[in-house]
């Protein structure tokens, strides 16, 4: 229960319901429509978005200006197995026929707290992970915390930090408040043609719930291992903050709100 003590970790629509099927759908738009981030964030989103875009025509033309996204949680995230380096990733996201999720020659936008890819924020036993001898290292500290198999697939990366720097003064990214750049890259991950996220993350979460208001909940995974493909499977709905499920933006018909 919450109280002044703790609060409720839990989604609108575990514990909020109607009886009438229409009102359900409406009070379900009421929330996507109007608990949402402020117009200044999703400006600064529009941008990037545009910008990813205008990168991936010039850098994965096959693509027609489409463009895959990861949020890939490192530092001092709790749940140490969920911690993959790149070549674990490149494994995990593959279909059962072994094809890969995200194809090669792809540009991929990563959301992630770690973009230099050293995991200097990684934390083990309250341990930094550069602490850790290498071919010893602990479940939560990559061996090899680098993006360089991301790379060597044919993968085009880019970081918020990117757009950062090239932000014009007067843009809309250039003005959003700093403490807003986490909200800032949920958007541009939401808009992402196949988006795969960290399991355990309610970063991620928000992300897929997004995605589905957009209709792409279902090209949504995580890179995790053992939870690839819980995002495709048919239970409507649930509990726990783990997760998002399909009711958040499905009808009780399972169509679209």
């Amino acid at each position: 229960r919450g109280d002044e003590e703790n609060r409720i970790l839990q989604h609108h629509y575990a514990f909020a319901f109607f009886a009438d099927p229409a009102v359900q759908s409406f009070y379900k738009r009421f929330v996507r429509d109007y608990m949402r981030y402020n117009d200044e964030i999703q400006c600064a989103a529009s941008e990037i978005v545009e910008k990813v875009r205008e990168d991936a025509r010039k850098y994965a033309p096959q693509h027609n200006g489409n463009f895959y996204t990861l949020h890939i949680r490192r530092g001092d995230f709790q749940f140490k197995w969920v911690k993959h380096e790149a070549s674990k990733i490149l494994t995990n996201l593959r279909f059962p026929n072994g094809t890969s999720i995200i194809p090669r020659g792809s540009l991929v936008y990563i959301a992630t707290d770690d973009p230099d890819g050293e995991c200097r924020g990684c934390l083990v036993e309250r341990k930094s992970c550069t602490t850790y001898e290498k071919g010893k290292k602990p479940v939560g500290c990559p061996e090899d915390p680098s993006w360089q198999a991301f790379l060597d697939f044919g993968w085009t990366l880019r970081f918020l930090r990117d757009y950062l720097k090239e932000a014009p003064n007067g843009s809309a990214l250039k003005a959003v408040n700093p403490n807003a750049l986490g909200m800032v890259e949920c958007l541009v991950c939401s808009r992402g043609v196949v988006f795969a996220g960290t399991y355990m993350s309610t970063f991620t979460g928000y992300i897929h719930r997004v995605r589905g208001y957009h209709g792409l909940g279902e090209d949504t995974y995580y890179h995790s291992s053992g939870h690839v493909f819980m995002l495709q499977d048919r239970h409507p709905g649930g509990h726990g903050w783990t997760r998002e499920f399909r009711t958040g933006w499905t009808d009780d018909g399972g169509g679209l709100i």
